[in-house]
């Protein structure tokens, strides 16, 4: 537990005794059901601790390579987890800044089921969690254009994750993803996505700490104008035909 408050408090975060409550339980949460189904590869204490907790804590370093902290960022804001899975990162940041309201998106049954159990364990009345595809949930209005930040972690390539992932942002709003440590191609080949969805060109940032973990590169969007109404498209679309600038620079439909 150490390991894990100092790396906390490398970003920021106050490492109180519900800080350290909440990481226990939701450790003990996690093997358990790990126990039952598969809800995520990281077994043992270690390494939840190193692979899922801390590397978690990244999306809290400084914004874009800047000097403001991001918990601050996160502070009171509408947050949203695409394909949380296990809760990685929402529920992490969830702990990390309790006053931010958190929305958890996955499509497997299982998961969300997870997610709720341990939204109410934790004492958290301000997790919502919704079963479905990203696809479906950003068309309805309840949840279109309604985060102030939408962040994912190893769902998909960034060409996909635009569409995933921007029709939730509000205007002003900001995608944070984060990939691995050789991105150029994948963000250069998002470009034309990202702006027909409504971003400005990508800010990426490599970040290596808190923790021992491979290098991650969190890619920045901030959504400058609306999402037109036909995106995301219908499910599956956004990864077999992602939105590539043609040639005759037309949308691939």
């Amino acid at each position: 537990m150490e390991k894990l408050c100092e790396a906390a408090a490398t970003v920021g975060v106050r490492t109180d005794d519900e800080f350290r409550r909440r990481f226990t339980r939701y450790f003990e949460l996690i093997e358990s059901a790990n126990s039952r189904f598969n809800l995520t590869g990281a077994k043992g204490w270690e390494r939840v601790r190193d692979e899922l907790f801390i590397r978690s804590l990244r999306f809290l370093a400084p914004v874009a390579g800047g000097q403001q902290p991001a918990v601050e960022w996160f502070s009171g804001r509408n947050v949203l987890d695409i394909g949380s899975g296990a809760g990685i990162p929402g529920i992490i940041l969830k702990i990390a800044v309790p006053d931010m309201a958190l929305t958890l998106i996955d499509s497997s049954n299982k998961k969300t089921a997870f997610l709720r159990e341990t939204a109410l364990d934790l004492g958290f009345e301000d997790v919502q969690v919704i079963t479905g595809r990203a696809e479906e949930i950003g068309l309805l209005r309840e949840h279109r254009e309604k985060y102030d930040l939408v962040v994912s972690r190893g769902v998909a390539k960034l060409v996909e994750l635009a569409e995933l992932t921007l029709p939730f942002a509000t205007v002003g709003g900001t995608v944070i993803s984060a990939k691995g440590p050789s991105v150029e191609t994948e963000i250069e080949e998002s470009a034309y996505a990202a702006e027909v969805l409504g971003a400005a060109p990508a800010i990426s940032t490599v970040v290596d700490s808190p923790g021992d973990a491979a290098p991650d590169t969190m890619v920045y969007w901030m959504k400058i104008s609306k999402t037109p109404s036909t995106y995301p498209r219908r499910n599956g679309l956004p990864r077999t035909k992602p939105l590539l600038k043609a040639r005759n620079s037309a949308v691939r439909r």
